[in-house]
């Protein structure tokens, strides 16, 4: 899940021909081996008919920190070096067996990054991807910061009886503390791609350093520091699961996904909209909506509110302004989805939904005309006046006043 995870990648010279159809992708077979160059084989496969495979679930890292493996296809004969990210290698060279071959799909290789009619219809697949592969590989990254007493500790709790696990209490210890911290503040968990990785998969293992251990572990501590609260907010894709995104909410909407996501991370900013398209998808909610990395930013957001614009309607205007953007670039109707909330609210409670783009909810039976000029995306709309703002005051934030901690 790279610079973008699936945006833009290393220039160079793709080592395939291009897909013979819109159902085939391509599986990369990781030749055995242990001190030596790192040697693959492309494989096209048809996606309702594919051998067993693995998909990775990982972050590129610097785009510009690049070591070389080797490909080689059927078409074209002997390997061609390739170029991948240090991060992508370091996975290669976890997960290379000794003595026999490892049928992989790795975004940053099964997908030719230049070719963006491929990249578009590519990222339309993920979904039937990430829940068609035999197991889903989350590749943490080499061990750091104490983080083997964090996954033992993770591990510990994985206990298949629920009432059991949340009622287990620990005595907290500082250095615990820290490296459960520092193991969920690893670039993985605050990626937007990882979510519908993780939570569409069937199966999913977790590789971090020399340690080896199911997902279901870290769920399992998700439920307990739920009941024990150890730790403050986790990432959204360690809360998340694939009944929680569906139980109770089945009219979820593209927008809650926006928001609820606003915190995670994309290098590329369009895949802050793209990366939440394969979890609709998977959902059976449409939106009329398809990739389209060759287009700008701006452009991408802009599109995504006029479409949203049809299905949320004032909800959406609602959430353009909530702490505006800090760049020129978009219409000031259109949410930029680059920037995280500038509110904060006293009292914050996860359980309350508080989202200022709800505030319409109740305006549902009322029409709303819109109409977007062109060239210029410009929005009219037709309302009411019912009032006028006759002052405002200064935003009074949580840690102010004689309640603030410190």
């Amino acid at each position: 899940m790279g610079p973008s995870h699936h945006g833009a990648s290393l220039s160079q010279q793709y080592p395939a021909p291009s897909l013979p159809t819109s159902r085939h992708i391509r599986l990369v077979s990781l030749l055995p081996g242990s001190n030596d160059a790192i040697i693959c084989e492309l494989i096209t496969a048809d996606l309702d008919s594919a051998p067993h495979y693995e998909a990775l679930s990982y972050t590129w890292g610097n785009p510009l920190d690049c070591r070389s493996i080797y490909i080689k296809t059927k078409e074209f004969g002997d390997a061609t070096e390739f170029q991948v990210t240090s991060n992508c290698f370091s996975a290669l060279r976890c997960l290379r067996l000794a003595d026999r071959p490892r049928i992989l799909w790795i975004d940053a290789v099964s997908i030719d990054q230049h070719n963006f009619p491929e990249r578009n219809h590519q990222v339309t697949l993920m979904s039937q991807i990430y829940s068609g592969a035999a197991e889903v590989i989350i590749y943490l990254g080499e061990s750091e910061d104490n983080c083997d007493l964090a996954i033992e500790f993770i591990t510990e709790l994985d206990n298949p009886d629920l009432e059991t696990t949340t009622s287990l209490s620990y005595p907290r210890s500082e250095p615990l503390l820290l490296a459960l911290r520092s193991f969920f503040n690893r670039p993985w968990f605050s990626r937007v791609w990882v979510i519908q990785e993780a939570t569409l998969s069937n199966r999913a293992t977790i590789y971090c350093g020399d340690k080896v251990f199911p997902w279901s572990a870290v769920r399992s501590f998700q439920q307990w520091n739920a009941s024990q609260k150890w730790l403050g907010r986790l990432p959204f894709v360690v809360t998340s699961s694939r009944a929680s995104l569906t139980k109770s909410r089945p009219e979820r909407t593209m927008l809650q996904a926006l928001i609820e996501t606003r915190y995670c991370a994309a290098t590329d900013p369009r895949d802050k909209i793209y990366g939440l398209l394969p979890l609709l998808q998977a959902f059976d909610q449409e939106l009329n909506l398809t990739p389209q990395y060759e287009d700008s930013v701006a452009k991408v957001y802009t599109d995504c509110a006029a479409v949203l614009m049809t299905q949320e309607r004032f909800d959406l205007v609602l959430c353009a302004v909530q702490g505006g953007s800090d760049r020129n670039d978009l219409p000031s109707w259109v949410p930029d989805w680059r920037s995280e909330p500038k509110r904060t609210i006293i009292g914050e409670n996860d359980d309350i939904p508080h989202h200022s783009a709800w505030a319409s909810n109740d305006v549902s039976g009322y029409s709303m005309r819109l109409t977007l000029s062109t060239p210029e995306p410009v929005l009219h709309m037709a309302g009411y006046s019912c009032g006028k703002v006759m002052k405002v005051g200064s935003a009074y934030l949580a840690g102010q006043g004689p309640f603030s901690s410190g």
